[in-house]
This record gives structure tokens, C-alpha cells and sequence, in this order.
């Protein structure tokens, strides 16, 4: 995978941030480790507290999809976009010995 394609996609995610006043604290666009298979997380400080986590989420991934991956060359397989007291209690959840094998 190309680095530029991972930078081009981290633009469009900080442009999206921008074009809806939503203050990142965190952004992450990494390869999942298959494929082309990309991981992309928006964490914010403020922007997303009246926005439903499905209505976000689905902005986003369309606004990837049509200014950073129009030819599908990256498979957007996770896009997460959470508060900041989201992403605390998601760092929180331990994993169990019945999901340390899945």
C-alpha cells in the first residue's frame, strides 16, 4: 500500500473535521495488516455531542469515499468516530480469556 494513499486519506479526514467544526483530538488512518483494508478513527474534543454515532459515522465514510477513494483502491473496513468520553470507556473494556483466542 502506498504511503501517499494513507496521507491523501488523513487529509480528507482532518478536512471533514474541519468542514464540520468537530475538534480532533485524535486521528488515526492506519492499514488494517490485510490488504488494503484501511482503520480509520476520529476522536473529538467537541462536535460530536448531537450528532448520532451512525449519522457521523456514515458522513464520514462517504466523504472518504468520494474525496480521497473514488476509485476504491482502499477498503474502508472500520471507521469509528467517538467523544473523547466514548473512547475512554472503549480503552477501558478488557479483554477476557474467552476473547484473547478469537
Amino acid at each position: 500500500m502506498k504511503l501517499s494513499k494513507l496521507a491523501q486519506l488523513r487529509a480528507a479526514v482532518e478536512d471533514w473535521t474541519r468542514l464540520h467544526n468537530v475538534d480532533a483530538t485524535l486521528i488515526e488512518v492506519k492499514p488494517s495488516g490485510i490488504g488494503s483494508n484501511i482503520h480509520v478513527l476520529v476522536v473529538a474534543r467537541r462536535g460530536f455531542e448531537n450528532w448520532p454515532r451512525h449519522e457521523r459515522r456514515n458522513d464520514l465514510f462517504n466523504y472518504l469515499h468520494q474525496h480521497a477513494n473514488p476509485d476504491n483502491d482502499l477498503v474502508l473496513t472500520l471507521v469509528l468516530t467517538m467523544t473523547e468520553e466514548e473512547y475512554e470507556k472503549y480503552e477501558r473494556v478488557e479483554i477476557g480469556p474467552d476473547m484473547a483466542a478469537v
